[in-house]
């Protein structure tokens, strides 16, 4: 699909040009394929989509993670333990629809990438949240903790997992993903296949990272995240805001703050710049945890969103930088348009990809749950 989106401040996130007042951007299939000032080339103008509007700023999406999904998704459940019941009591079908609705209320909140640390690690459920990701092109990493899992066959799970994708495309253009977070020394030896994995992306804990590092002393050079790292390396994240250095990414493992709204005012009240806390959401994370674009320029990958700043509650405000990081911090801005791989997502505020009747069965369920909430 070829899309033009013009008319709009851009945001770019490139040290090179980090703000464009007012230009556009085109995208062929899943890459930006031309970003400029002012008015677009007129071939462009023959693009499947166009979107023109003003007072809008577009941004590479914001990647969040690392909380569990499903406690994101039984939030108001008092008791985290129960939830293991209810999904014992759930369909195939209902299981679903409830994660669909819980990923799309992500991306319609600006995430274009979620990673999510698992606990309950059921077939069941991963299942579902890879049929829930791919139908709905939901960039989604599931990541695994190795005290969860028998390491002896995770990779046949994971391809038993992969088997419930609706669309064949979300494998190979990496909608859906997996990782590993390793916490435990004693496992490093016996996962070699899977370090040596160009798929498996490995999340490290910072207390082995040297253990790691004599037993692979390449690891840099593969798909290997350090959390929360005491020295800087290419790819590091941290689980608390608190202790963020580096220009590594944050991702808490607070299942609330996968809602990229709360995660930037939480980063904007503890790191108190707005630039920054908003390019850790938009560059730092996707950049370190190897997920989307992190960047407005010529053949990156197009995972973008577009904000809308025209009218009430959130708008007019005028178009400048300063402007627009401000009232973004207080998450006081409308998710209008959401490209995920070139594919859009959501569009004038409208999800396209799930259906009416999933938000209605999980509005069924959630009557259902009501004497456990």
């Amino acid at each position: 699909m070829k899309i033009l989106i013009k008319d709009s401040s851009i945001l770019t996130m490139d040290s090179k040009r980090l703000f464009i007042d007012r230009g556009y951007v085109y995208i062929d299939r899943d890459r930006i394929v031309a970003v400029g000032e002012g008015e677009p080339q007129p071939e462009f103008e023959f693009a499947d989509y166009i979107i023109n509007d003003r007072f809008t700023v577009l941004l590479p999406g914001f990647t969040v993670g690392l909380g569990d999904i499903i406690s994101y998704l039984f939030r108001f459940i008092e008791n985290p333990m129960d939830t293991r019941g209810i999904i014992d009591t759930l369909s195939k079908g209902d299981l679903n629809a409830l994660i669909e609705v819980a990923l799309t209320s992500l991306v319609a909140n600006g995430a274009t990438s979620i990673i999510t640390l698992l606990h309950n690690t059921d077939p069941k459920i991963l299942s579902a949240i890879v049929s829930a990701a791919s139908s709905n092109w939901i960039r989604t990493r599931i990541v695994l903790l190795d005290s969860s899992i028998d390491l002896d066959s995770i990779e046949n799970d994971i391809r038993n997992a992969l088997k419930s994708s609706r669309d064949p495309e979300a494998v190979s253009r990496n909608i859906i993903s997996f990782g590993l977070y390793i916490k435990n020394e004693s496992v490093i030896k016996k996962i070699a296949s899977i370090i040596n994995s160009t798929t498996i992306s490995i999340y490290v804990d910072s207390a082995i990272q040297q253990t790691l590092y004599d037993t692979f002393p390449d690891f840099e050079n593969k798909h290997v995240i350090v959390v929360n790292p005491t020295t800087a390396y290419t790819k590091c994240i941290f689980s608390e805001i608190e202790l963020w250095k580096y220009n590594c990414g944050i991702s808490p493992y607070n299942p609330i703050l996968l809602n990229p709204k709360r995660l930037l005012q939480r980063l904007y009240h503890i790191i108190n710049d707005e630039e920054k806390s908003i390019a850790i959401l938009s560059s730092l994370n996707p950049a370190n945890h190897g997920m989307g674009s992190g960047v407005i320029k010529e053949n990156t990958l197009a995972d973008v969103i577009i904000l809308d700043f025209s009218e009430p509650p959130y708008g007019p405000i005028p178009m400048t930088r300063r402007a627009i990081a401000s009232e973004m911090i207080n998450a006081s801005f409308l998710v209008k348009t959401v490209i995920i791989g070139g594919e859009i997502v959501l569009d004038n505020g409208v999800l396209l990809t799930i259906g009416r009747e999933s938000i209605v069965r999980v509005q069924n369920l959630l009557k259902e749950f009501e004497s456990t909430i």
